[in-house]
């Protein structure tokens, strides 16, 4: 009778262990999908600079008029756009990813 209460005592605890495994009694944790969005990056076209254009020359002609943004943000934006120049140094020939801003 001893040995019948451990073998049906064992199956109870494999039976458990299986069920806990395969299914599972804690309710499911719901997982949102993480959306990440490009926040503080804005959108660019890639210009290739001519002799006499600036920073400030560019950006306003691709914006057709003035800009929505103080200066210092364009500047900031270039240099995260292109973190190996300098928004003053611009070279001719050099291509380079110049923010542009909606109205």
């Amino acid at each position: 009778m001893k040995k019948w209460f451990l073998l049906l005592i064992a199956f109870l605890v494999g039976y458990i262990a299986y069920e806990d495994l395969t299914v599972g009694t804690l309710p499911a944790s719901s997982k949102t999908p993480v959306v990440r969005e490009n926040i503080g990056i804005p959108a660019y076209k890639v210009i290739k600079i001519k002799a006499g254009d600036t920073l400030l020359s560019i950006a306003e002609r691709e914006q057709q008029g003035p800009l929505p943004v103080s200066i210092e943000t364009l500047i900031r934006d270039f240099e995260k756009l292109n973190p190996e120049a300098k928004a003053d140094a611009l070279q001719i020939g050099k291509t380079y990813k110049i923010p542009v801003y909606e109205k």
